[in-house]
């Protein structure tokens, strides 16, 4: 725990954050849950979503690019936020129509409109993963002053007045009989229902605020004897999926925000199944559910399990790093520093050179962090006007390499993800080490620890500042 704390901590800022996001929508949960209000919950993030989405389409930014683009999309998050619960509390109160009408339109609206703000958006495949998925380890320091600020907001007016919120709630005309002003109670809770989506969107994303919004209120009310007791348990489940969850994220390397809300869910279905139980076997089941929900926190973040170290360099046997394969779904080409040079390839001229790459980039990189370890190296120039695209497998790699006279191990390498966020890369490298002429992997090798790069704002930046630590997490044993 000192080391979560730690301002050198890679994940503090994820974990923090996160954490605050999910205690501050399990308490606000419980009371949508009980009036009822549930597919508010659903709508409400979504129109946050959009209101974000809109901002970054507007300035031509996205997320992490400046402390002035972040606090116009919180602006923009706010404003979209009240103005639908505005508009949801106005339409309800006037009865027209069912309230499930109006929400349902709303999320529809909301949803068409974040799609269509982030496909317009020069950066929509960036903003689409941020926002639909919720990228935590983009939160930055200040988003947790803002947060923690925001968690005293929240608390202090939840603890100051939560016998009139919840006398107002539950029965109104009691309430003005002792001159209780449900209404203005109505928009104090309303004002912290809203406020609490749109800084939660904002941070972890929709998904994220709707499964923290629902799961552990419903959990909660499913153990706790008294609202007391629920807004407790239902915090204490929170915290717990957030923290297994965040941990089962890193060590799968799967989005952190659908784990977490994954892990919530399983202890909501386990909350389900011991609220059948009475007594103290009732209270043993809630034991086991907060344990069950925080115990994939316990081995951490910060250790893998052992692996093969690279095998010792053998004299005169040169390796040969073979272009690596990008299976990450985005080309990641490298611009020219002169923008007519890659009008050319732009217009189709099939004579035109190909653009430099950051699997490109990395296989150099490769190279010379072999030669650091005393390997020799085939000279990169020669391997690539013998082989130019990386081979499908070991055994092309293998006949390709003694086609051009290579007669010593090969490299082979399999890029699966390069995201870069504000200050981390998120990367998942695969290597291998092939003999050409048994066509036996000699080793394998992986680099998937996120890296830490606050001064890149390049690719080619990006990939000299995480180069290093990238081959020293495949090469070197752990």
């Amino acid at each position: 725990m000192s080391e979560i704390f730690s301002p050198d901590f890679l994940f503090r800022n994820a974990i923090l954050g996160g954490l605050g996001v999910a205690l501050l929508c399990s308490v606000v949960g419980v009371y949508l849950v009980l009036r009822r209000l549930v597919l508010i919950g659903v709508a409400l993030p979504q129109a946050s979503a959009a209101g974000v989405a809109a901002v970054f389409l507007a300035t031509g930014h996205g997320q992490g690019e400046g402390h002035g683009t972040h606090g116009l999309a919180l602006l923009g998050s706010l404003l979209t936020t009240f103005a639908a619960l505005a508009g949801l509390v106005a339409a309800q109160r006037r009865a027209r129509a069912p309230a499930e009408w109006g929400i349902g339109a709303l999320f529809a609206i909301a949803s068409a409109a974040t799609i269509l703000f982030i496909a317009l958006n020069p950066k929509g495949d960036i903003e689409m993963s941020g926002l639909l998925r919720g990228e935590l380890l983009a939160i930055t320091p200040s988003d947790l002053h803002v947060l923690g600020a925001a968690l005293l907001a929240a608390g202090i007016p939840f603890f100051l007045f939560r016998r009139d919120l919840l006398l107002c709630s539950f029965d109104p005309e009691f309430a003005r009989t002792i001159d209780r002003n449900p209404v203005r109670y109505d928009a104090l809770l309303y004002a912290l229902i809203g406020g609490s989506i749109a800084l939660g969107v904002m941070e972890a994303g929709p998904l994220v605020v709707f499964g923290f919004l629902v799961l552990p209120a419903l959990a909660a009310l499913h153990l706790a004897g008294g609202l007391g007791a629920a807004f407790a348990i239902s915090a204490a489940i929170a915290a717990s999926s957030f923290l297994g969850g965040f941990a089962l994220a890193y060590r799968a390397d799967l989005p952190a925000g659908p784990v977490c809300v994954g892990v919530a869910a399983v202890a909501w279905l386990a909350a389900a199944l011991a609220a059948r139980l009475r007594g103290r076997r009732r209270a043993l089941a809630t034991l086991l559910v907060l344990g069950a929900a925080g115990a994939a926190s316990l081995p951490g973040c910060a250790t893998r399990g052992g692996r093969a170290e690279l095998p010792a360099p053998e004299p005169g046997r040169a390796i040969a790093v073979l272009p690596f394969d990008n299976q990450t779904g985005d080309p990641l080409r490298i611009p020219s520093d002169l923008f007519w040079k890659d009008v050319p390839r732009a217009l189709g001229d099939p004579f035109a050179p190909p653009s430099p790459t950051v699997p490109d980039l990395l296989a150099q990189r490769a190279g010379i962090e072999l030669a650091r370890r005393g390997f020799e190296i085939v000279p990169p120039d020669r391997v690539r006007s013998a082989i130019s695209h990386a081979p499908a497998d070991p055994a092309t790699a293998a006949r390709l390499a003694l086609q051009a006279g290579f007669g010593g191990p090969l490299l082979l390498g399999t890029l699966r993800r390069f995201t870069v966020t504000d200050t981390v890369l998120l990367v998942r490298l695969e290597l291998s080490l092939v003999d050409p002429k048994t066509r036996q992997v000699l080793w394998t090798g992986e680099a998937r620890q996120p890296v830490p790069i606050p001064a890149a704002q390049t690719l080619p930046e990006i990939v000299l500042d995480a180069g290093g630590p990238i081959f020293a997490d495949a090469f070197d044993k752990h």
